[in-house]
């Protein structure tokens, strides 16, 4: 039963196509924690992940240490997203350091959600402002 309905592209507006797809890429999620010192970030990199979903706290802050392996990742090619791991609320622009740094923002999708969107949007491009936009409409 619905409750509300969506306003964001879904399902058959999509314009993903899985019907060809064997596999999906490699994204990995990383939850956010006290003296977090990266090494899962490192992990993720070395497993071969081709995108990392961050759950942070309010607004997807990443804790210091894990920050930098995350920029390490993203200068690797691998695409950072930023989400949240409170149970609502959007992960937004706000923090200019997180822009520079290349992260994208995964809006309301919990990092689940935005891991299959990263998933799904890495079968069709890398390019970060491309994936910006998917997640801005979906």
């Amino acid at each position: 039963m619905y409750y509300k309905e969506s306003l964001r592209r879904h399902t058959s507006k999509s314009e993903f196509d899985v019907s060809k797809l064997e596999a999906l890429p490699r994204v990995d999620i990383l939850y956010s924690h006290v003296d977090d010192d990266g090494v899962l970030a490192r992990a993720a990199v070395a497993a071969g992940a081709r995108g990392i979903v961050h759950a942070g706290t309010g607004n997807g802050s990443i804790h210091q240490n894990t920050e930098k392996e995350l920029v390490n990742a993203q200068k690797s090619g691998v695409v950072i997203v930023r989400s949240a791991r409170v149970g609502t609320g959007p992960t937004v622009p706000s923090v200019a350091r997180y822009t520079e740094e290349k992260f994208l923002d995964g809006d309301t999708l919990s990092a689940q959600k935005a891991r299959l969107l990263l998933q799904l949007a890495l079968t069709k491009t890398s390019d970060l402002k491309e994936i910006q936009r998917m997640f801005d409409e979906y």
